[in-house]
């Protein structure tokens, strides 16, 4: 894929998150897309788990989160992403209840392309920061998180 197609696409990800329009964000993921939360070891696999992770995850979690994207890097079928990640514990995450605390946060994202799309995101995040500032107890995130690794 060229830059302009993957900036395009990427672009299109980024407007349909905003929208909270989980399908048309499933649009620009492949198949067998991938979403790999990094600081909790959560890996979503396939549409129904990518689709899960983010109406359970994301978008209840914190209903106002968004990513400002300040620098973005191209490399063959593949762009990192890197800004400030904001927003605010308004619902259940991972089973932990809201702190109701705003974060403001730094930010990546790899994202990988094939068959002209996107194959998933990794997402890389300050997870200590963000619990602090939310009011979300990070013993609590991290325990649910594992539970989640675990299968149970």
């Amino acid at each position: 894929m060229d830059v302009t197609n993957m900036r395009r696409l990427f672009e299109a990800h980024r407007e349909a998150e905003a929208a909270r329009d989980i399908d048309a964000v499933l649009q620009t993921f492949v198949d067998d897309c991938f979403l790999q939360t990094q600081p909790l070891g959560l890996r979503s696999q396939g549409r129904d788990a990518v689709r899960a992770a983010y109406e359970q995850q994301y978008f209840t979690a914190f209903p106002d989160l968004a990513p400002q994207d300040e620098g973005i890097a191209f490399g063959d079928d593949v762009i990192a992403v890197w800004g400030t990640l904001r927003g605010t514990s308004r619902g259940d995450w991972l089973g932990v209840p809201p702190g109701g605390g705003a974060f403001e946060v730094p930010f990546a994202n790899i994202v990988p392309f094939k068959e002209g799309l996107m194959a998933g995101e990794t997402i890389y995040f300050d997870l200590a920061t963000l619990c602090e500032q939310a009011g979300i107890p990070l013993d609590a995130v991290r325990t649910a998180a594992a539970r989640r690794r675990a299968g149970v």
